[in-house]
């Protein structure tokens, strides 16, 4: 076995130790300036979570927004990719409705203890409490202005808020509806009654069977506002509906449902004494049909009825979500013999409509079709039905309705073609009107269903419309938001977060196929529900790496909901400890690195989290540098949906898999071990499987051949629109992880980027090789490996020595030890009982591996029965000494020299982090160099690397140590903070820290917060955003040509548009004659306050070369540079103080002059206005005539 020895590097040649220089010559200090204690601090850079449970949502087309309220009583609102703004409530309590006011950008919350907290998006609060601390978090200025707060009398069970006019609807638990001024922030004298109370009344006289008691209170159910004329409201109550005018303070109509009896109902399976009995349906939802002709109301029995507002007896259509006109008696012989059930309720109906096809529209399809490539449409292409919106079709979502044997995780769209037009001359007979109320049936009849099917119970959804905020959000929707609930098939974990999610999904359905497609959401909303985080990572990637991992990011889409429509919002650098200025100079000294994150629903996510991505944004002339990327960047192409590999056909009958694909619900992934300058990873499972991948596959990568599994499963997608996707290779490690029988579970794990991975359990050591998926190494299963038996006592001793104590820590590195100086590939193993086995690997010419034990050394007592926090192999000057295949290639040239140069230039220290010390050992095995000890328990620690200079970063539940290498003197030690109004930080909790002191910490409630250790130098924050971007919003359909003219009054100052004006006509009814005055408030923001303003003078920064510490060369130049500055001031100063009278004279004649023009424009308003009148007056009188001749004619 001699050449075996040799190849193995352990010749005479190689056992003939050079002599080290002496220890005191070889080590010096590694930390420098970070000796400085002032450089510390703690600092919060971003919450990536939503504190606890999601309860509400809404969506503002106007600026583009989506709020989302929580169960911990903040309000989170989106916008552009890198707009996100968190609003704590005052008291922190559960949001329970939030309504959005589009013409004055309010944004309208409702708690738990119904409180009306009302903020306006375009005023700054600047006074308000930060979300955050000061010196240990960023502050956020961006929180908008509390502009009122209003205590509710009652339970508010609904709201209502409309464009149209200044008012907000309360519906309270005592049936009433309380008024409230979003104009004077105050309440109104305006309010309706408990109109219910007369039909259960009328009910009770009548001996109606299960007539409700005199006890009973009827709630409200929802208001909403007639699409197209603001005087009527809706009010849905447990029994019915009810048509109000506000002018006339009094119910118009009752819409009651009623089954006959003899009519099947929902549920044909009932008895027949129920079917024959007349019954009652109490209603649940409403929505109005567009064009405001009729409406739709959903009852508690899975009933959908369509009303006709002037009729009120009977409705046109009763129907389920599958079948239609069960309000019709039928005789017992013709009654369904079987039917699915009793129903759930119907929780939620919208009714949308969209606008008619325009020029632009036609010129696209006139061009496709001219092109031919209408047939050869995108599959990416915008799902949404160009035929349905062009014929005046509208489309009905529905919430609930599913029967009991039927899954509740669905929404259901129903595409229904246009309504008929009301005709000009219908006569009242009898015959009309059963033609009529037939074609409004007909039209009722969908042309086709489409189900949005979802993982779990819908729990709420929310349109989203493109600029349009009238018809309650539901006209012209691009999208929807759907509120899910936990999912059954996941495992359940005790986290708020996991209680409910949020999807997107394109609307409406295609035409025909009724696909739909799948939007990326804010990165915190797709942290929760089934994206609930298990476990995170945070680590810097080599620079070329991330250029290939990052080529394929397409950042437009990524952050928002979709890329081509607008999201509001503006986010600027916010550079801390430097100017603006100094913002790429920053970036400069920082280092790519990624976020990674397993996730509940077992996928594993990848996002760039590097430090440019707060610091460079793109220049804009007038706005300034503007941010247009998330922090962090998501990279949903490097997505692994394990569950979807192990239950793809292709895996079925494999061994290995088969208790997983028995058993869907076990797969949950443990932990994740990454391999950056190979791009390969090893996904461990909490089952003991391990699935090794190579990240990025075909162009986007290259490295080894494909293995023969991995050319059986070329059709396998990973994740979402991923680009040349890699393909998992199963490791076989069926001889040592056999669950029936060893039962091998890992516990530790280490990965290589030479492709070598190693895993323990108890004391069993596997290594194994993911590309050729060969077992190099199996130790301690009983059975000697053939090294062992073959190369002498040495070996011997070193098994005695692993005997009875379980593997706790390993670690790769290419190094030297103190007995075996040749630069060889290493794995370190540590154990409980502090003996460490330094393994020994080669390859071969047959390009395989071979490993032995090749030296061992034992910790001081102190550090045994410790857990493991960190370990790591150092080089000469504190870098880590990683197992790359540049630094193999260095090990193979010196293997092949057969010897090793006379003095040793490197030299490399293995530090070992417990969870109440730390040691440093030279030469790997050899002595101890220096050690320290903690007062608390560690959670994480890292070699921190700033420019070369190294400090030991260690972080424990409540303190950060700050510990200088390599002797091992504490520098400085961090209090640890908890963020206010977040939840309290966990005993333990898990974080890991990259190589620039940043850190990210997952606390027990799956909350992810990155901070930074080094708050006091220059860094990037949470950027500076600017709400305030409006778009111009469609005028109310009640307005009409009015709407138009009041508008340009009202810009120009003048009176006469208020009388135009039918919302304000509106507030004048509701608001009452003792109407107080507007509270001031601050002007609204705009981009020259929010531009930063260029300094005076601009010092550089303090670790710059040459810079001064208190900046005089700098103030210097300045004041040489601008002569011109100081002269142009000192003649605008004499110009405006002696034409200062003359001045004022010229404004007050302008403002006489303003009065005169404002005096005819009121007179010219009211003849345009007469005018206006006179027109339609004539427009509809000729249109009279002309249908009487056309009806004259046809008839003659």
């Amino acid at each position: 076995m001699s050449w075996l020895k040799n190849k193995m590097g352990r010749s005479k040649a190689a056992h003939s130790h050079p002599p080290l220089p002496p220890l005191e010559s070889r080590l010096f200090d590694w930390t420098g300036d970070l000796r400085d204690s002032r450089k510390f601090a703690e600092g919060l850079l971003d919450q990536l979570t939503l504190p606890g449970e999601m309860s509400a949502l809404a969506y503002e087309p106007g600026m583009g927004y989506l709020a989302v309220g929580t169960t911990s009583g903040t309000v989170h609102v989106f916008g552009a990719p890198s707009v996100c703004l968190t609003i704590p409530l005052r008291p922190p309590v559960r949001v329970k409705h939030l309504l959005f006011k589009s013409d004055t950008y309010l944004l309208i919350c409702v708690d738990e203890k119904d409180n009306l907290s009302i903020y306006d998006l375009s005023r700054k609060d600047f006074h308000a409490s930060s979300v955050h601390g000061t010196s240990r978090s960023s502050t956020s200025p961006d929180v908008p202005l509390r502009v009122g707060i209003h205590s509710a009398r009652n339970t508010v069970l609904c709201a209502e808020v409309t464009s149209g006019h200044n008012h907000l609807f309360l519906g309270l638990a005592d049936g009433t509806v309380e008024v409230y001024d979003l104009e004077r922030f105050c309440g109104a004298p305006y309010r309706i009654p408990n109109l219910w109370w007369n039909e259960e009344e009328i009910l009770r006289r009548s001996n109606v069977p299960n007539a409700p008691s005199r006890l009973h209170i009827p709630l409200i159910i929802d208001i909403q506002t007639h699409p197209r004329d603001l005087n009527l409201l809706l009010l849905c109550y447990e029994g019915g509906a009810i048509l109000f005018s506000l002018r006339d303070a009094s119910a118009l109509r009752t819409y009651q449902l009623r089954l006959l009896p003899g009519a099947p109902g929902p549920c044909a399976d009932d008895p027949m004494e129920v079917i024959w009995s007349e019954r009652l349906c109490p209603a649940t939802s409403i929505a109005w049909h567009p064009d405001g002709e009729m409406f739709a109301m959903g009852h508690e029995n899975g009933a959908i009825s369509f009303w006709r507002i002037k009729e009120e007896d009977k409705p046109i259509m009763v129907r389920t979500l599958d079948d239609v006109d069960i309000e019709r008696p039928v005789p017992p012989e013709e009654a369904p013999k079987r039917s699915l059930g009793p129903r759930e309720p119907i929780f939620k109906l919208t009714w949308s409509g969209f606008p008619p096809q325009g020029w632009y529209e036609y010129g696209a399809q006139a061009a496709n079709a001219w092109t031919g490539s209408g047939a050869a449409a995108s599959p990416n292409a915008d799902a949404s039905s160009h035929d349905q919106t062009s014929t005046g079709g509208t489309v009905l979502t529905v919430m609930g309705g599913t029967a009991a044997a039927q899954s509740s995780s669905c929404l259901t769209v129903f595409l229904l073609p246009a309504a008929p037009a009301a005709s000009l001359f219908g006569s009242a007979g009898g015959e009309s009107v059963a033609r009529q109320r037939q074609e409004l049936h007909d039209a009722l009849l969908p042309e086709q269903v489409a189900v949005y099917k979802l993982s779990s119970t819908v729990e709420d959804f929310c349109l989203l419309p493109k600029i349009n905020p009238h018809y309650r959000g539901t006209f012209d929707p691009y999208g929807v938001i759907v509120m899910v609930g936990a999912d059954p098939s996941l495992p359940a974990i005790a986290a708020q977060s996991t209680h409910r999610g949020l999807v997107a999904y394109s609307f409406p359905p295609q035409k025909g196929t009724g696909t739909y497609q799948r939007w990326h959401l804010p990165l915190p909303l797709m942290f929760a529900g089934r994206g609930t985080v298990l476990g995170c990572k945070v680590a810097t990637v080599p620079l070329t790496q991330y250029r290939r991992l990052t080529q394929h990011a397409s950042y437009d889409a990524v952050g928002s909901i979709k890329d081509d429509e607008w999201m509001g919002g503006l986010a600027y650098p916010n550079v801390k400890g430097a100017a603006l200025q100094h913002a790429p100079a920053i970036a400069r000294q920082g280092r790519p690195r990624m976020l990674i994150t397993w996730h509940l629903d077992g996928t594993l996510r990848f996002h760039d989290m590097s430090p440019h991505l707060l610091l460079m944004g793109e220049e804009d002339a007038r706005r300034g540098p503007i941010l247009k990327r998330p922090f962090p960047a998501p990279l949903p192409y490097l997505t692994v949906r394990v569950r979807q590999c192990i239950m793809h056909p292709t895996m079925i009958g494999a061994p290995a898999l088969e208790p997983l694909q028995r058993f869907p619900m076990q797969l949950q992934i443990a932990q994740v071990h990454m391999a950056w300058e190979a791009l390969e990873c090893a996904i461990e499972l909490t089952t003991g499987h391990v699935l090794h991948m190579a990240l990025g596959g075909g162009s986007f990568t290259t490295g080894a051949a494909n293995t023969s599994l991995s050319q059986t499963m070329e059709g396998l997608q990973i994740g979402d629109s991923a680009p040349g996707c890699s393909l998992p290779e199963f490791t076989p490690m069926d001889s040592v992880s056999d669950m029936l029988s060893l039962g091998f579970q890992p516990t530790v794990s280490a990965m290589s980027d030479v492709g070598l991975f190693a895993t323990a359990y108890g004391g069993i050591l596997v290594v194994a090789d993911c590309h050729t998926q060969d077992i190099v190494v199996r130790s301690g299963t009983g059975q000697a490996d053939f090294f062992s038996r073959q190369l002498g006592a040495q070996e011997d001793r070193l098994i005695k020595g692993e005997v009875n104590s379980e593997i706790v820590w390993l670690t790769f590195s290419v190094c030297r030890t103190a007995n075996d100086p040749m630069l060889a590939l290493r794995l370190i193993v540590g154990r409980a009982n502090g003996f460490v086995t330094v393994w020994t690997f080669e390859r071969t010419s047959l390009e395989s591996w071979l490993g032995f034990r090749a030296d061992s050394v034992t910790l001081p007592s102190g550090h045994a029965g410790q857990a493991c926090v960190y370990a790591q192999v150092l080089g000469p000057a504190g870098a880590l000494a990683l197992a790359t295949e540049i630094s193999m290639q260095r090990a193979v040239v010196e293997q092949e020299a057969m010897q090793v140069a006379d003095h040793i230039q490197d030299f490399y220290l293995l530090l070992v982090v417990f969870e109440r010390s730390a040691v440093l050992l030279d030469q790997v095995t050899g002595a101890r160099v220096s050690h320290t000890e903690f007062p608390d328990d560690v959670v994480s620690a890292e070699v921190v690397d700033r420019q070369g200079i190294k400090v030991l970063m260690v972080l424990s539940s409540n303190s950060i140590f700050a510990v200088s290498l390599p002797r091992m003197d504490t520098v400085h030690r961090v209090q640890r903070h908890v963020p206010p109004s977040q939840e309290v930080v966990s005993s333990k909790p898990r974080a890991t820290i990259d190589s620039l002191g940043d850190l990210v910490e997952l606390t027990d409630g799956q909350q992810i917060r990155v901070w930074t250790t080094f708050a006091t130098l220059p860094h990037g924050e949470r950027p500076r955003l600017f709400l305030f971007t409006p778009r111009t919003l469609p005028f109310h359909p009640s307005e009409g040509a009015g709407g138009y003219i009041a508008s340009v009054a009202g810009w120009l100052g003048s009176s006469a548009g208020q009388s135009l004006s039918y919302g304000a006509q509106m507030d004048a009814v509701l608001a009452g004659s003792r109407r107080p005055k507007a509270p001031p408030l601050p002007p609204r923001m705009t981009l020259d306050l929010e531009k930063p303003s260029a300094p005076a003078k601009v010092t550089p920064m303090t670790d710059a070369p040459g810079a001064d510490s208190n900046g005089q060369s700098a103030s210097n130049d300045a004041s040489r540079q601008r002569p011109w500055y100081d002269a142009y001031q000192r003649h605008l100063t004499s110009l405006t103080s002696s034409s200062a009278r003359s001045q004022a004279q010229l404004n007050m004649q302008l403002l006489h002059k303003r009065d005169e023009l404002l005096a005819n424009l009121d007179e010219s308003m009211s003849t345009l206005e007469r005018g206006a009148k006179d027109l339609f007056k004539q427009t509809r009188n000729a249109a009279l005539k002309a249908a009487a001749r056309d009806k004259i004619e046809k008839f003659m």
